[in-house]
């Protein structure tokens, strides 16, 4: 065989390699490095709280904002990669409400849309696209604090990813203040947690992870009051 030949396979077979290997650079998370990722905020402004994370190398960024309207939250995402992939995400969640929005990858673009919780995605997909972490507080949505009158205030707050439920409630007794907190885990967890605060006095209540019950007693009220709320991944 001549050594034209050899080059000629050589070159097919160097060629067969290299369109899977560029395919797989240029894919819209391969590469991804979280190193490479920068991020600014969350800002807040006016009630709205906007977080903007991007890729130092190739430009693709993630822009996350917040917004009560109405006293009801919603968040809208945006991602963008301009690096020549076209890829690309537009997502607004109301949550327990409503999910819209579209994923655009390589020029396929795929609608999304539910008004079933239990289908909802990641509100904050373009950040995992852009190859970051979300927030662990990320899908934990609170109403109020409400007002009910007679100095009690009442916040319930839900995971809508697992359902899991905190609600915590204060108030005043004979002129002291107090805190009332319940946990209870996602359905099926067999998990919850009680706990009366009396600050600066005592703490008492249980905590129940998977059926085995722990009893909470503590002098001085030196445990989070609304240990419920980092239960369900809150802040």
């Amino acid at each position: 065989m001549s050594r034209s030949y050899h080059r000629t396979a050589v070159a097919a077979v160097g060629a067969l390699i290299a369109l899977p290997a560029l395919a797989l650079l240029t894919g819209p998370i391969a590469g991804a490095d979280p190193s490479d990722l920068s991020s600014i905020g969350p800002v807040a402004i006016d009630g709205y709280t906007e977080s903007l994370t991007y890729n130092t190398v190739t430009g693709a960024f993630d822009n996350y904002l917040a917004a009560p309207v109405g006293g009801y939250p919603y968040d809208l995402d945006i991602y963008f990669d301009p690096a020549g992939s076209g890829n690309g995400e537009v997502l607004l969640t109301i949550p327990f409400l409503f999910q819209g929005g579209f994923t655009d990858v390589d020029g396929a673009i795929t609608p999304i849309s539910s008004v079933n919780p239990a289908d909802f995605v990641n509100s904050d997909i373009g950040l995992i696209d852009l190859g970051g972490t979300p927030d662990p507080a990320l899908g934990v949505i609170s109403f109020g604090p409400f007002d009910l009158g007679g100095g009690y205030e009442d916040m319930l707050s839900i995971n809508s990813a697992d359902f899991a439920i905190d609600n915590y409630l204060t108030g005043v007794s004979n002129a002291l203040p107090f805190d009332v907190d319940f946990f209870t885990g996602a359905p099926g967890s067999d998990t919850s947690e009680f706990l009366l605060t009396v600050p600066l006095l005592f703490q008492v209540g249980l905590d129940d992870v998977g059926g085995a019950i722990t009893p909470i007693f503590e002098l001085g009220s030196v445990l989070n009051p609304d240990l419920g709320l980092s239960a369900i991944a809150g802040l």
